[in-house]
C-alpha cells in the first residue's frame, strides 16, 4: 500500500548506488534531460527561488499564509517543487512511455510496472452514481471511469496540494498544482476535465465537494466547540499539573519537553520541530492541545498514569500531515 517512509527507503539508495545526492541525480537524470529547468530537488531551495508561490492554509476560519517548511529529511516523498510548464514536460514524457523525441530518458519498463495494480484500496463511488474499485500500483492509484484507465495520485504538504492524472490509452495528461492546503479543487477540477473530455453528461462538482466541505467543517467546528466549552469549565485533573511535566521520548520522532504554563495549562516542545502545542486541562488524565502550527490541528491527547504515576502520552496531529498517533513514553 501507500506509504511515505517506502520512498524515502527508495531515495535513501540513491546516494550508496550513484554516489550523488538526491537532488543531483534528479536534476542530472531526469529535470535536465526533461527541459525541466524550473523544478527544484530539496525544499530548501523554494524560499530563495525569485517566482514562487506562497503557501496558505486555513485557520479558525480564516486563509492565512504560512511559511515554507523544510522537509528534506523525507525528500524522496515530498520535496520537490516545480512548476505547470516543467510538470506538463514531466507528464508527456511518461505518456510517450518515457521518450522525449528519439531519446529514451526513463526506461519504459520501469513506467509500465508503477501502472500496474500491487494492492485493493476501496470500493469508489463516483458523484454520477457509478462504483468500481480503486487499486494502487507503484506510486499510481488506479481507477476504471467509464471504461477509460485512469491513473492518478494526489499529494499535499504545508501549504500545497496537488494532483497529476493520466489517461494513457487517450494520452491524456492533467496537472492541478494549488498553494493551499484546504481545498478540493483538485478533485473537482480533475473530474470536471476528465468528463468534458470524454463527452460526459456536464456536472458542478464544484457544488459537490465544496457541501461536502461545509458539512465536514461545521462538524470540526461543533466538536472544537464542545472541548473549548470544557476547559473554560476550569476541569481540574486527575494527579496535579507538575506530574504531567517532563521529558518524553519515541523511538521513531524523538522527545517532547512538556512544561507548564499558566495556571492549569501545560506546553509541550518538540525536538525537531520549533513549533509548540498548548494543553488545557479537560478533567482526568485528558487535555485539549491546540498547536502553534495550525497546520497540525487541534486534539485530545491523553496521559498514561500507572499507579499513580504519568508513564507517557499520545500525541495526535490533524490527519493531513499523519493519521496515526504517536505513543511517548516518559
Amino acid at each position: 500500500g501507500y506509504t511515505n517512509a517506502g520512498f524515502v527507503t527508495a531515495g535513501e539508495i540513491i546516494p550508496v548506488t550513484a554516489k550523488q545526492n538526491w537532488d543531483i541525480y534528479l536534476k542530472e537524470k531526469i529535470f535536465a534531460p526533461l527541459g525541466m529547468g524550473n523544478t527544484l530537488g530539496l525544499s530548501v531551495a523554494l524560499p530563495k527561488s525569485v517566482n514562487r508561490t506562497a503557501p496558505h492554509t486555513i485557520a479558525d476560519g480564516r486563509l492565512i499564509a504560512i511559511p515554507n517548511v523544510n522537509l528534506d529529511n523525507m525528500a524522496a516523498a515530498m520535496s520537490i517543487s516545480s512548476t505547470a510548464n516543467d510538470m506538463s514536460k514531466w507528464v508527456l514524457a511518461l505518456l510517450n512511455n518515457g521518450k522525449v523525441g528519439n531519446k529514451q530518458v526513463l526506461p519504459a519498463a520501469a513506467i509500465e510496472v508503477t501502472r500496474q495494480p500491487q494492492d485493493i484500496v476501496k470500493s469508489i463511488k463516483h458523484m454520477d452514481g457509478t462504483t468500481n474499485y480503486e487499486l494502487y500500483g507503484l506510486g499510481w492509484y488506479l481507477q476504471d471511469y467509464h471504461n477509460h484507465r485512469i491513473v492518478m495520485h494526489d499529494g499535499g504538504i504545508h501549504g500545497y496540494v496537488s494532483s497529476v492524472t493520466l489517461v494513457p490509452e487517450e494520452n491524456l495528461g492533467i496537472v492541478i498544482l494549488t498553494n493551499t492546503d484546504q481545498n478540493a479543487l483538485y478533485e473537482a477540477l480533475r473530474w470536471e476535465i476528465l468528463d468534458a473530455y470524454f463527452k460526459l453528461p456536464y456536472r458542478n462538482y464544484s457544488d459537490g465537494y465544496l457541501k461536502a466541505y461545509k458539512q465536514y467543517n461545521a462538524e470540526e467546528q461543533a466538536n472544537d466547540k464542545k472541548l473549548r466549552d470544557s476547559t473554560l469549565l476550569n476541569p481540574r485533573p486527575a494527579l496535579s499539573i507538575s506530574y504531567y511535566t517532563g521529558k518524553f521520548t519515541h523511538p521513531l520522532y524523538g522527545s517532547i519537553n512538556i512544561e507548564r504554563g499558566e495556571n492549569n495549562d501545560l506546553q509541550i516542545k518538540f525536538e525537531h520541530h520549533k513549533m509548540f502545542a498548548n494543553l488545557k486541562p479537560l478533567g482526568g488524565n485528558r487535555f485539549y492541545a491546540v498547536f502553534s502550527d495550525p497546520l497540525y490541528g487541534k486534539a485530545v491527547f491523553p496521559f498514561t498514569v500507572e499507579n499513580g504515576k504519568v508513564t507517557g502520552v499520545r500525541v495526535k496531529v490533524a490527519d493531513f500531515i499523519e493519521r496515526g498517533a504517536y505513543d511517548f513514553k516518559r
